[in-house]
């Protein structure tokens, strides 16, 4: 017997979201789902409902996370607002006579990580190196607690004559590969691990190999850049899925972490630790930016956490800062 539905062609009690409606959090859902009849958004709404493929659909649904939050906190928000250059802007965002346009970019950084790793205590050694580095750790499942020991024991040698940017193999008696460890960063305290930066941070690192994010992450921010609207305050925004992709997210913006033997290092501080050419805001590069956002950005939580990040050279204006500051220092 053929099953009948109503007009529409949708089954009863099925949300015009679907097949991704279960995939986010129900209140922000019915929410969203309130915007067909809303002046500013409905455009937003229209473009949610468009999507079947799930990559697609999620960098919309970023859009509408942002949206909300922007109305929620008192802005007045237009979606996909046209350029003089044939693009368009995210949003036109608007609030007590301040002015802003906001580009959002989303990078799926779910990298194939959910699968549990046991975590030994023997990398417990490694914090109490006394190095100011941040280390990431990876090593092949299952195995041994000697192969786990073996790997501690080439590592540490390593990271006390090591430097930023460095990397290394673990292997074990028989030359087979067990793990690697590579120094990421000088350890400010700033991403976590505890304490002030004297010791070393440990991070875990897929078993398969390290990840490095930001040249993907510049490449976003310049083809938001390509969206930027003249003449007025324009800001970059890019949501991630984890905490540590700040890290890539800072590289990529402010450039690759170097050690540089060109300056004096601080006082108490054996090395001077800055950053390479590479980073999108480098020396007077894109000129005409001087706001980003990281977002990390969680489908299934009914809000996000963000870090707004102000170019000071260029002196922007102290009262949008100080606007983008109350929207998105969120931590």
């Amino acid at each position: 017997m053929q099953q009948s539905f109503p007009a529409g062609g949708r089954p009863p009690h099925q949300s015009p979201l679907q097949p991704f409606a279960d995939q986010v959090h129900p209140d922000a859902l019915a929410e969203v789902l309130a915007w067909r009849d809303d002046p500013e958004l409905h455009s937003l709404h229209v473009k949610l409902r468009s999507h079947t493929e799930r990559k697609p659909f999620f960098d919309t649904w970023a859009e509408a996370m942002v949206a909300r939050h922007l109305r929620s906190r008192g802005c007045t928000v237009a979606f996909e607002v046209p350029t003089p250059h044939d693009r368009r802007a995210d949003f036109a965002v608007q609030r007590e006579g301040l002015r802003f346009c906001l580009h959002l970019k989303r990078i799926d950084t779910d990298r194939p990580a959910h699968r549990h790793l046991v975590v030994s205590s023997r990398l417990r050694v490694l914090e109490r190196i006394r190095q100011p580095y941040v280390v990431q750790v990876r090593w092949h499942e299952g195995l041994t607690d000697d192969q786990m020991q073996l790997l501690v024991q080439q590592a540490e040698p390593f990271i006390q004559s090591g430097h930023v940017g460095d990397e290394m193999v673990a292997r074990d008696h028989d030359g087979r590969e067990i793990g690697g460890v590579r120094i990421v960063a000088p350890h400010s305290g700033q991403w976590g691990g505890g304490g002030s930066g004297e010791h070393v941070s440990v991070t875990i690192g897929l078993p398969e190999g390290f990840i490095d994010l930001s040249p993907r992450m510049r490449r976003l921010l310049r083809r938001a850049h390509e969206q930027f609207m003249p003449k007025t305050t324009n800001v970059i925004m890019l949501a991630c899925n984890h905490d540590e992709d700040i890290r890539d997210f800072e590289s990529a913006l402010l450039g690759s972490h170097i050690e540089r033997w060109d300056q004096f290092p601080p006082r108490g501080k054996r090395i001077a630790h800055g950053r390479a050419p590479d980073g999108f805001w480098h020396a007077r590069r894109y000129a005409d930016s001087a706001f980003a956002v990281w977002m990390k950005f969680a489908p299934r939580e009914d809000s996000f956490t963000s870090r707004l990040y102000v170019r000071k050279e260029l002196q922007p204006d102290e009262a949008v800062a100080a606007l983008l500051r109350s929207l998105f220092e969120c931590e």
